[in-house]
């Protein structure tokens, strides 16, 4: 009874699995979402941005009044003193006497205000917070554009390998029907124990690079899944195919779109924000020259006694609102030092932004130069696919006919098998040069 039961549990656990293991299809725009809600380092890049508002806050708030409150009691063990001419205590024979004062008991409340009016430094340290919160900003979304650039090329690399191993399996399905003639020939003694040998090292080893094949498909749809943040126990199945679909207008919109995509890539506008940032900085040094000026006001209540009887105490009250004005006059050539620091590092940025746009040229027209090598090569590849084909056909025939060699034969189905995983793979590289050149150009958002 007890063995029963466990094989129905087995079985029930067996079912249930089966059940919620299905086929998940997936297309490029549904792994590009899903990327972008799920993808933890993307989610990590949004938090620091966060964190850069809340420190744009907190700039902000040294130009907010800044109210405090608090209070104190102590108990003076010894009275507390102050000193006075003799002839105010009327001892007249002594210049300076001490005279003890107040209670033993002392307690003091207060509340004081300081509202900044005038202060240049601050004022420039927000402006600062915001260029370091746009710079962030524009970080997420060149990280957004590599993780679309990453999942996009790790899908294409598993709609490739998919279909590689659908060519491999034609060419396995052709060499089966090629060792299974070539063994009635060699039974008949119409063929050479070589030519069987030769088929039956090509089924091999074609069966070989299937099982390859199969086991880096699993590798880079593991690899599709990190990426997605996604840990379901589905599997995945790509429903988009590759295909050739870059046109020649696409080049006309690239040449169109050359300025002025240069200048919205994310890295330009970045190290634009940080040569800006650091000319901020410049100014925040200069500015510590400058005096500040703050709206100050304080309200106090003390009382001090020899008892604690604090229905009897008297409170009395001191306030008082003011202006105060720091002018900085000497800080030991520090603000001097961090002038000149600036400075170097205006300069700095400032070549670095014209580094990097002479570097956005360079990648983008040698990217576009790759791209158009790569369609010219997609059309003599399909050119001589349409001929390898054709070539297998006629050789097929005549060895059917009784005109041409098994060597002829499995030649030829090696050529096309040749062709179309050329074609297969220049697809592909089309499909990740166009990729590249739009992300070089700023498209990939």
């Amino acid at each position: 009874m007890k063995t029963i039961t466990k094989w129905l549990l087995v079985s029930a656990f067996i079912a249930s699995v089966n059940v919620q293991a299905q086929t998940r299809k997936l297309s490029l725009q549904d792994a590009l979402k899903l990327a972008a809600e799920n993808n933890k380092a993307l989610k990590a890049e949004t938090l620091e941005t966060n964190s850069l508002r809340e420190e744009t806050k907190i700039a902000q708030a040294s130009m907010l009044p800044s109210v405090t409150m608090g209070g104190s009691y102590s108990y003076y063990i010894d009275r507390q003193v102050i000193f006075m001419p003799g002839a105010f205590t009327g001892n007249d024979s002594q210049p300076v006497v001490d005279v003890a004062v107040g209670g033993k008991n002392a307690f003091n409340t207060y509340v004081t205000l300081q509202q900044p009016i005038v202060s240049e430094a601050a004022r420039r340290q927000i402006k600062a917070a915001r260029i370091s919160e746009s710079i962030k900003a524009l970080d997420v979304k060149d990280a957004r554009a590599n993780l679309n650039l990453s999942v996009t090329a790790t899908y294409y690399q598993a709609l490739l390998v998919k279909e590689s191993i659908a060519l491999n399996e034609q060419s396995l399905q052709r060499n089966l029907k090629s060792l299974e003639d070539s063994r009635v020939l060699l039974l008949q003694g119409k063929s050479l124990k070589v030519d069987t040998l030769r088929n039956f090292i090509a089924v091999e080893n074609l069966r070989t690079s299937i099982s390859y094949l199969e086991n880096q498909h699993k590798v880079i749809i593991i690899q599709l899944r990190q990426l997605l943040g996604i840990e379901s126990i589905d599997s995945l199945e790509l429903t988009d195919s590759l295909k050739h679909d870059t046109e020649s207008r696409y080049f006309a919109a690239v040449e169109t779109l050359y300025t002025d995509a240069i200048q919205n890539r994310p890295d330009i506008q970045s190290q634009k924000l940080k040569v800006a940032l650091n000319q901020n900085l410049l100014s925040q040094s200069r500015a510590q020259r400058l005096p500040t000026l703050s709206l100050v006001g304080a309200y106090q209540l003390q009382a001090q006694s020899d008892d604690r009887k604090f229905d009897s105490y008297r409170w009395p009250r001191t306030s008082f609102v003011g202006l105060q004005a720091n002018l900085p006059i000497f800080a030991g050539n520090r603000v001097n030092a961090k002038i000149r620091q600036s400075n170097i590092r205006v300069q700095t940025e400032a070549l670095r932004l014209q580094d990097a746009t002479e570097r956005a040229n360079t990648q983008i027209m040698t990217l576009q130069n790759n791209l158009n090598e790569m369609i010219q090569r997609l059309s003599v590849n399909e050119k001589t696919v349409y001929a390898a084909e054709m070539n297998f056909n006629i050789i097929n025939d005549r060895y059917r006919n009784g005109m041409s060699s098994r060597l002829e034969l499995s030649d030829a189905e090696l050529a096309l098998t040749d062709a179309k995983m050329n074609h297969l793979n220049t697809v592909y590289n089309v499909k990740i040069a166009k990729l590249q050149l739009d992300k070089a150009l700023g498209l990939l958002q």
